[in-house]
């Protein structure tokens, strides 16, 4: 069946186009930058402080999302990743650290506000189609900015570049103001909710789907530039790093809507063969090679998961505890990523070290995800509703 995507799932996805051509350009250059100013542990820090700040504030973002809608959350938040980047000019220690903390907190309502706007904006049949749509434009503005940014600064110096990337995160803030406003129910107990949601059995054996992909997702903006840098030069990052946003271009949506017709548990479990198989690649990241060939299937696997993860969330939740389970979410997927980044400051001069630990997060997630998905999405939902009412 053909289901066309709406105004604003297509409004929604041009903002973050946007924002994340900005903020995502800048990211993949962090720990670089400060690497060649002398500073590595300081951009480490900033990554680190802005997703400790978004797992701290997610169960909060949730109330906020519930009672002030979505939108509202959106626009608000998405103005702090021009703040953000504009904190780099000038490398003030005070700046980065404030601008870090507030933009985590800002990235825990507009993510919680994306999720839950994508799910009640969409049909429950297209939740894999509309995700992987988002995805495709969301890679989009993200391959954009990792190619621009590479370019700008081979041209000019970092705080000119980070002056123009600044403007970016502007224009999905003022298209932000033309989606419709979708509010979830006001009259349910906010605070039972956040607190059913963050001790549910069953959702907290799902999450470990978006911890292990954050995880990776973490050495991909923290340990896989340096990687890229030490072993083919700086010259490199720009282009093996849009990897991770060119494929999702083409194949989110694909993937997205496969899902929504053959369903999400066999994709997932390719996903995770695909996520040991980079890894063990990136083991020998020493030969440029191997390297190569773990950045590539790497960028595969993220392309898989990101919509099936998004789309999961629509499976498995209800009117009631959307928002909550969200955000929830969202906070082990930054667990994840911190994980990542303090591992990285720890074993970057250990990389073999740092990827076989990976290995074994990967493999302990698909144990405990594997009874989950032979049980369905709609036993899934139904165990979690009972666990938070």
């Amino acid at each position: 069946m053909k289901h066309l995507i709406n105004k604003d799932i297509k409004l929604l996805s041009l903002s973050f186009l946007f924002i994340f051509l900005g903020f995502n350009g800048v990211q993949q250059y962090i720990t670089t930058f400060f690497s060649d100013v002398g500073a590595i542990n300081l951009g480490f820090q900033s990554l680190i402080l802005i997703y400790l700040f978004f797992i701290i504030f997610d169960p909060l973002s949730a109330l906020f999302v519930s009672r002030y809608g979505a939108k509202r959350c959106m626009i608000i938040s998405s103005i702090f990743y021009s703040i953000f980047i504009i904190s780099l000019v000038g490398q003030s220690i005070i700046f980065i650290y404030i601008s870090s903390s507030l933009l985590g907190i800002a990235a825990s309502l507009l993510w919680t506000g994306q999720n839950s706007y994508l799910i009640r904006a969409s049909d429950k049949r297209c939740y894999g189609t509309n995700s992987g749509f988002f995805s495709s434009f969301l890679s989009l503005g993200s391959a954009l900015g990792v190619l621009t940014f590479g370019f700008l600064i081979s041209v000019f110096i970092f705080d000119v570049s980070f002056m123009i990337f600044a403007i970016f995160p502007i224009f999905g803030f003022l298209l932000l103001f033309g989606l419709n406003d979708l509010k979830a129910k006001t009259e349910i107990n906010h605070f039972r909710l956040i607190k059913k949601s963050i001790t549910s059995r069953t959702a907290l054996k799902l999450s470990s789907l978006w911890f292990s992909s954050s995880f990776v997702y973490g050495l991909i903006i923290g340990i896989i530039p340096l990687e890229i840098k030490n072993v083919l030069g700086i010259a490199y990052i720009g282009v093996l790093s849009s990897l991770f946003y060119i494929f999702p271009i083409f194949l989110s949506y694909s993937i997205g809507k496969l899902s929504d017709i053959k369903g999400r548990k066999d994709i997932i479990i390719y996903a995770y063969i695909l996520f040991i198989i980079s890894l063990l690649c990136l083991i020998l990241s020493s030969h440029a090679i191997f390297l190569i060939l773990g950045i590539v299937l790497l960028a595969l696997t993220v392309t898989i998961t990101r919509p099936i993860i998004s789309a999961l969330v629509g499976d498995v939740t209800t009117e009631d505890n959307l928002e909550f389970l969200t955000a929830l979410f969202w906070m082990v997927q930054n667990m994840g990523i911190v994980s990542a980044l303090l591992l990285s400051q720890i074993f970057r001069l250990d990389v073999t070290a740092l990827y076989l630990i990976s290995i074994m997060i990967i493999i302990s997630s698909l144990i405990i995800l594997l009874p989950l998905l032979n049980m369905g999405t709609e036993k899934i939902r139904e165990k979690i509703s009972q666990e938070v009412k």
